[in-house]
């Protein structure tokens, strides 16, 4: 018995997406500058090429009390970013912060 009008269904491959988080924190910090009390640089993708960027950082140490403060985020940016990891565009602009130390 012939088969006839049977269509295979075809799995389709996932699409790998580069990872760029290392490219894009060394580009933001570079134009930025590092921030004295930088605690950590945190790169979260969105879709079509866009990332959010948060800046965090310790807070200024004060002798005067005895609770120790909690990291905040000093800035955060919007990037859009090329097929091969390159920052475009950001809002707001990534403008000098600091002198890079």
């Amino acid at each position: 018995m012939e088969m006839v009008g049977k269509v295979g269904t075809k799995k389709e491959e996932p699409v790998v997406v580069p990872n760029y988080t290392e490219k894009i924190k060394s580009q933001v910090l570079a134009r930025i500058g590092k921030p004295p009390r930088l605690d950590r640089v945190e790169v979260s993708r969105h879709h079509n090429g866009n990332y959010r960027v948060n800046i965090w950082e310790q807070p200024e140490p004060n002798k005067n009390i005895a609770v120790t403060a909690s990291p905040h985020i000093r800035s955060s940016y919007y990037l859009k970013v090329s097929g091969t990891g390159e920052i475009i565009d950001s809002n707001p602009p990534l403008n000098k912060l600091c002198s890079s130390g």
